[in-house]
């Protein structure tokens, strides 16, 4: 079983496996699962994980989604709320599964912080992690201890 962190983006604009390849080369490659929107993360030979884009309107995002509200609540905080708007009106999730069997979680997960970096730069949203909550691009707003 892997981590999985969900960059969870309001933008309408298109977001796709292939625009996310071209922002990250050279460095990362995608080798794309039978699936448009499935594929591998490599950082030259290295496995970085799994990315898959779900969108609204489609199962699984729409039941991440119903999950999330659920764990965040009622919004009682400003930074609640924030997470609230933004899975209210949520157009896409770029979800990332990450493995690091016998290695360290921090350089595995430092790997992948250039795909977080870019989505943050050209998407509108928000970061979830597993067991560690809600992320902007200024670090955790909102701490949920949780995993779907």
């Amino acid at each position: 079983m892997g981590y999985f962190m969900r960059y969870i983006t309001t933008s309408e604009a298109a977001i796709t496996l292939p625009i996310i390849a071209s922002a990250l080369t050279p460095a990362y490659t995608l080798h794309y699962e039978q699936v448009d929107d499935i594929a591998d993360l490599l950082l030259g030979e290295t496995f970085c994980g799994t990315l898959e884009i779900n969108r609204a309107g489609e199962d699984i995002f729409e039941d991440d989604r119903h999950e999330f509200r659920e764990m965040v609540g009622d919004g009682a905080t400003e930074a609640e709320r924030r997470v609230l708007a933004v899975l209210e009106n949520a157009c896409a999730i770029i979800a990332a599964e990450v493995f690091w069997e016998d290695t360290d979680s921090e350089a595995v997960l430092a790997r992948i912080d250039p795909l977080w970096n870019w989505l943050f730069a050209h998407y509108p949203g928000l970061l979830q992690a597993d067991n560690e909550g809600f992320y902007d691009a200024s670090g955790l707003i909102v701490e949920r201890n949780f995993m779907l």
